[in-house]
């Protein structure tokens, strides 16, 4: 058992200590702010304090986790043994140049996502804005590499250190924010469609439409039966998120009430797959959430307890204090929508804390990597590009022992049309991350 000393055991220090020494180094451990029963113990330990202790390693720390209030840092990364790091300590004594926790803890809660910055247009912090972008270290699970400096400057005092090995883990998910092309959607709707189909010599669209509404054709965003032929020989149970909202600016899925829309979500929920995607507006709108995660649980006759927020519109901490409100357990939207990598520099999930109440929540943050549209639509990657970019990260996420989480959109993977070509990368993306 590792003990670990610090003057000023506070919750941001045990939430971040549980998470690096706990789960990614699989490390038992105490904490305690006794220093002489952390001088009487026999086994492993850690000094986290200015004060030094013969023969044990010690971190000397920023002072962000003995911190009440929330104020920009100033913070800025170096480099070290070849690694990106913040909150930099060269102090003699110390056994590392920086300090991991408050780095950790920084990087993890979104402590930056607190402090004034520059919206995007959907009212979204910006990965620009991030020290994660701006320090180059954004496709790095940064918070790995950190506590593994952890753990090898510990195994070097301590070789016979017990260690628990973490598995990796694939989740493919799908957002259903168009869950047909052209069922399920009002008269109006229909019409409308078919009027600007005309009026832009898309005459193939017109036709295509009416045959699909006769049953003369497959609906093309009705993909679904084809993710499952292509997750099922990996035994792969995917989630699914779905728009469950009134049609209005880009909250534009079909009829909430269509028979067609209700079969569907009802299939999809195999094993309880099924979570809600908030709309956008929802998000400034609690009562609308409410009656979003409301109704499609009354579809499902069941709780929701899984969201991912559409256009991956997350305010820190507001929606995850609405999402809790709500009793939802796990959510899906900490990423980028613009840029791939690791928006909070970690791979496996965690319980979300709220560094304004100084608090660990019951809602477990799961880390999308990459999305569909990032490549095609924001970084504007060919398929052979996109194939790539997904194999470095896949790779990334397996050399931590991650979990890789994916974002497609059943629209994404229509058999004709802008995604032509793109099943292909979801395919190879599927095999990549399941072998």
């Amino acid at each position: 058992m590792l003990l670990i000393y610090t003057s000023n055991a506070t919750s941001r220090f045990r939430y971040i200590a549980g998470l690096m020494v706990g789960d990614l180094l699989g490390i038992d451990f105490k904490v305690t702010s006794d220093p002489a029963v952390f001088r009487r113990h026999e086994g492993p330990g850690l000094a986290y304090s200015d004060e030094e202790f013969t023969g044990v390693p010690r971190i000397l720390p920023a002072g962000l986790l003995t911190e009440c209030t929330i104020r920009v840092q100033g913070v800025a990364a170096t480099r070290f043994d070849g690694v990106p790091v913040i909150f930099q300590a060269n102090t003699p004594g110390s056994a590392l140049p920086f300090d991991p926790f408050a780095a950790g803890f920084y990087m993890v809660t979104r402590y930056e996502e607190y402090l004034p910055f520059t919206k995007d247009k959907y009212g979204r912090f910006p990965a620009t804005e991030s020290i994660a972008l701006q320090g180059n270290f954004l496709d790095l699970p940064v918070v790995h590499h950190w506590a593994e400096m952890i753990g090898r400057m510990l195994v070097r005092v301590y070789p016979d250190i017990q260690r628990r090995e973490r598995k990796y883990r694939y989740l493919p998910t799908v957002d259903v924010d168009h869950a047909f092309c052209y069922r399920g959607r009002t008269m109006k709707r229909t019409l409308g469609g078919a009027a600007r189909s005309l009026f832009n010599g898309r005459i193939g669209e017109v036709a295509q439409r009416f045959r699909v509404l006769a049953g003369m054709a497959g609906d093309p965003f009705d993909t679904f039966d084809y993710i499952r032929r292509v997750l099922d020989p990996y035994d792969l149970q995917p989630l699914f998120f779905i728009l469950f909202a009134d049609y209005g600016g880009d909250d534009n899925n079909v009829r909430v009430n269509s028979k067609a829309f209700h079969r569907l979500v009802r299939s999809l929920d195999h094993h309880q797959g099924v979570g809600v995607h908030p709309s956008l507006s929802s998000n400034k709108h609690y009562l609308k959430l409410h009656a979003e995660c409301e109704g499609l649980g009354r579809l499902l006759s069941r709780q929701v307890v899984i969201s991912r927020q559409h256009f991956l519109k997350l305010s820190v901490p507001k929606t995850y204090r609405a999402l809790n409100q709500l009793g939802i357990t796990a959510d899906y939207s900490m990423g980028y929508a613009t840029h791939a990598g690791f928006r909070a520099g970690i791979a496996i999930p965690f319980p979300f804390f709220d560094v304004a109440r100084d608090m660990v929540t019951p809602l477990v943050v799961h880390p999308i990597t990459l999305m569909d549209v990032t490549m095609k639509d924001y970084l504007r990657l060919t398929c052979d590009q996109s194939l790539e970019l997904t194999a470095k990260f896949i790779r990334t996420v397996k050399s931590v022992n991650g979990e890789f989480v994916s974002l497609w959109h059943n629209e994404s993977l229509a058999p004709a049309g802008r995604w032509l070509g793109w099943r292909r990368v979801f395919e190879e993306m599927v095999k990549m991350a399941s072998t």
